[in-house]
């Protein structure tokens, strides 16, 4: 092999390895779930009477099944925060994460769905709560899906975006 041919093999080589590295770069990265709700739920309205639920608890499937209808071998990890009297407050914190970038579409289109549930939920009980539901945000970041439903959702994904940058 000539000295071109083993310097080319070895930058295609090296670029192919970076190429790998950045591919799995998103995948792995580590999120303090229970921080993350911790930077977030001041910003429902009764932060006070806020449940929460994770992949943290003894039932984690059987809890996501309610918010989500994702495969959880595809959910590395969960929470959910909820007003624990959902009558007259339907705020509402979803994050989900991802083992594999390939599956957040399917995480964020399943949080699309229980928020269109929610909808028609509180159209036929509780109407006040529809301008809340409508400015709600679904969205992604790195493997993370997260919904949001609160007052000011707004300064909620402000914070969201935040607890990421003061990293």
């Amino acid at each position: 092999m000539t000295a071109m041919k083993k310097f080319t093999a070895i930058i295609l080589s090296a670029v192919l390895f970076c190429g790998i590295l950045t591919a799995c770069g998103d995948e792995t990265e580590e999120i303090s779930m229970f921080d993350l709700n911790q930077a977030l739920v001041g910003f429902t309205a009764e932060p006070d009477n806020m449940k929460y639920a994770s992949s943290s608890d003894s039932n984690p499937e059987e809890l996501l099944a309610h918010v989500s209808n994702i495969d959880y071998g595809k959910v590395k990890a969960f929470f959910i925060t909820y007003a624990s009297d959902g009558k007259g407050n339907a705020d509402e914190i979803v994050a989900i994460q991802v083992r594999k970038k390939s599956d957040l579409n399917e995480a964020a289109a399943s949080l699309k769905s229980h928020l269109e549930t929610r909808k028609t939920l509180y159209a036929g009980y509780d109407k006040s709560q529809l301008p809340k539901l409508e400015k709600a945000k679904v969205f992604t970041r790195g493997t993370l899906a997260i919904l949001m439903v609160a007052d000011d959702a707004d300064r909620m994904e402000a914070a969201f975006y935040n607890f990421f940058n003061s990293k």
